[in-house]
């Protein structure tokens, strides 16, 4: 897969110097507030994947929130993992995207396609809270595309997304994925706050495989709740938990912290609670301890759930 890089450094300084003073503003004056009831009335993602705070429209396109990241950061080395920064700024985008649809009831944002960037790899601290911007830079009927970006408390950052997503009406999703309901039982526990075991790892000179075994409900709680379904940014996590075991393995460390420069994504196809989930890495080049690796999520189907 090529890289799909569109987004840059610069785009993401862009949309952090010009909202971020206007959320603390906003903030401070009470002003664009939005409740998660208004919002779970237009996206169908709800706690405990969804976990924004004091969430704000600054503009007609941009909005903005907080966030405490909950996922142990591992081996990676920056202040939150890939996965969890790119499960709250895209969920934070599909928020920016139903501000903008002009058909005010809810529908899916099912991100398809999206890059990942890095800006500050400062090292992990405990208790970090981060603000996150989001602005829709386009909407049509069937498709929607974002960019977004975390900040960090001393106002530096940290990485940024951007994405494109399917949009789906609620009656046309319901149809479309009428054999996955489920009764939703939402989760005591969240299952974001732990990494997800990788069963049968297999470690070989330019490759790694490993499988999530079967997908259960509560790995999917809140994505979505009565159409379970394993997040696109839980799988990016455990495709990267395998290339960091695999790197391990080709360096000869297992305790060597990993920096995600970028990262690309495409997501053609969700998995459904009920799937069997297998990944598999290659190594595509390298040059001493930099990596340029592909990862593939398949079901036992062989359908494509993350590229």
């Amino acid at each position: 897969m090529e890289a799909l890089a569109t987004i840059s450094p610069e785009s993401l300084a862009l949309i952090h110097s010009q909202c971020s003073d206007d959320y603390y503003s906003f903030k401070a004056n009470n002003l664009g507030a939005l409740s998660q009831e208004e919002i779970f009335e237009l996206i169908d993602v709800h706690t405990p994947y969804y976990a924004l705070r004091d969430v704000h429209l600054l503009k007609d396109k941009i909005v903005a929130a907080r966030v405490a990241p909950e996922s142990p950061i591992g081996f990676e080395r920056s202040p939150i993992t890939l996965a969890e920064a790119c499960r709250h700024l895209a969920i934070l985008g599909s928020v920016a995207c139903a501000m903008v649809n002009p058909t005010k009831s809810k529908h899916y944002y099912l991100a398809h396609k999206g890059t990942y960037k890095l800006i500050s790899n400062k090292g992990w601290a405990p208790d970090k809270v981060f603000t996150l911007l989001a602005e829709c830079v386009s909407f049509e009927k069937r498709l929607a595309s974002i960019k977004a970006c975390l900040v960090d408390e001393e106002n530096e950052l940290i990485c940024g997304i951007d994405v494109s997503y399917h949009v789906i009406a609620q009656p046309m999703f319901n149809r479309l994925f009428a054999h996955a309901y489920k009764d939703y039982l939402p989760s005591l526990v969240s299952p974001y706050a732990r990494k997800n075991t990788l069963h049968d790892l297999q470690l070989f000179d330019t490759s790694a495989t490993a499988s999530l075994g079967e997908i259960q409900e509560h790995y999917c709680s809140g994505h979505f709740p009565n159409h379970p379904a394993l997040p696109v940014a839980v799988l990016m996590g455990v495709l990267h938990d395998l290339c960091i075991h695999f790197v391990h393995h080709a360096i000869g460390s297992k305790h060597a912290e990993i920096v995600v420069n970028e990262c690309t994504l495409l997501a053609d196809n969700l998995a459904l609670a009920g799937d069997t989930v297998f990944l598999e890495v290659q190594q595509e080049t390298r040059t001493n301890d930099y990596f340029k690796l592909r990862g593939i999520a398949k079901t036992d189907a062989g359908k494509i759930v993350g590229d």
